[in-house]
């Protein structure tokens, strides 16, 4: 059945469509927004009490920058984020691609450390973009860091098939004082919680992953071609899981918080005891995933 989109599609000249779908997504990120601005010092208030920041963290960052109104520029986010956790402190982000893993990897498309976008928002393309930026070789679940701990972090992502286990940036910002946040996002955004299952692979309640092991072309940043293996999440595995809901229910207020603030989430986390946690609650049958995503559907799970 024609619909009038395929109709506008087809007689609209290429630039016209482009730029209908721009304002529709601009609509859609003013509705998002919420009706209160947070002042600069209000945002650094937020990092630093609510969110319990402190100079020489180890910070992952979650952001949406469309859910969060602000009365300065988005990029003083990174700028105020870097002034609470000082010169010692190190800041992460994760810079995902457009495709979902296992498209991408189908794609054939080159992961190139130096150049390729990300597409997990605005504020990680432009941390992406900063001079001593530091990026992880994954083709599907890259990282960049921006900090004295940057490379160290970053430098072996690619030794694993496993891209959250502990050769991650995800897994190693465990040991010393680190906390993962965000910023305009819940913990439904926690990409961490999959290091439990890069930890405990079989022995985990849930198969995550497609069972295939792909390869991504990569450029390192010398220019060299490297091929990646890795797996790739399973999509309908992903749908079947609520991180808040699973917290909310199982996990202590002193190692994560969600937080709403002039209507705004906010998060976040202590890595280190989450996943103590979680791994203890995985080895019996608790997980984020619902019962339709077990190996066994007989198995312990949280409803």
């Amino acid at each position: 059945m024609t619909t009038l989109k395929d109709i506008a599609r087809a007689l609209l000249p290429e630039s016209a469509v482009a730029y209908l779908r721009a304002e529709r997504a601009r609509r859609r990120r003013a509705k998002q927004r919420p009706a209160y601005s947070l002042s600069r010092e209000e945002f650094r208030q937020i990092l630093t009490d609510a969110l319990h920041l402190e100079t020489g963290d180890v910070v992952f960052v979650h952001s949406s920058v469309d859910r969060i109104g602000l009365q300065f520029p988005f990029f003083g986010i990174l700028s105020l984020l870097r002034e609470v956790v000082g010169e010692s402190g190190t800041i992460l982000f994760p810079t995902y691609p457009r495709l979902a893993a296992h498209e991408t990897l189908l794609s054939g498309d080159v992961f190139d450390v130096r150049t390729s976008p990300s597409f997990t928002g605005i504020l990680t393309e432009f941390a992406r973009r900063q001079s001593g930026a530091v990026r992880s070789l994954n083709p599907t679940k890259s990282v960049v860091a921006l900090g004295p701990r940057a490379a160290e972090l970053t430098r072996s992502h690619h030794e694993s098939a496993y891209p959250y286990d502990p050769s991650s940036p995800y897994y190693r910002i465990m040991g010393a004082r680190s906390r993962v946040v965000g910023l305009g996002v819940s913990t439904n955004s926690l990409s961490f919680v999959h290091c439990v299952e890069d930890e405990l692979k079989d022995d985990f309640p849930v198969r995550p992953y497609f069972p295939q092991l792909f390869e991504g072309r990569c450029l390192d940043y010398s220019g060299r071609s490297v091929m990646v293996p890795t797996y790739a999440h399973d999509p309908a595995k992903m749908q079947r899981r609520n991180i808040s809901g699973f917290l909310k229910t199982h996990v202590d207020e002193r190692v994560y918080e969600d937080l709403e603030i002039h209507g705004v989430s906010f998060f976040w986390t202590d890595p280190s005891a989450l996943f103590e946690v979680m791994v203890a609650l995985a080895r019996r049958g608790i997980t984020a995933y619902d019962r339709r995503a077990y190996v066994d559907q007989g198995a312990r799970y949280w409803s």
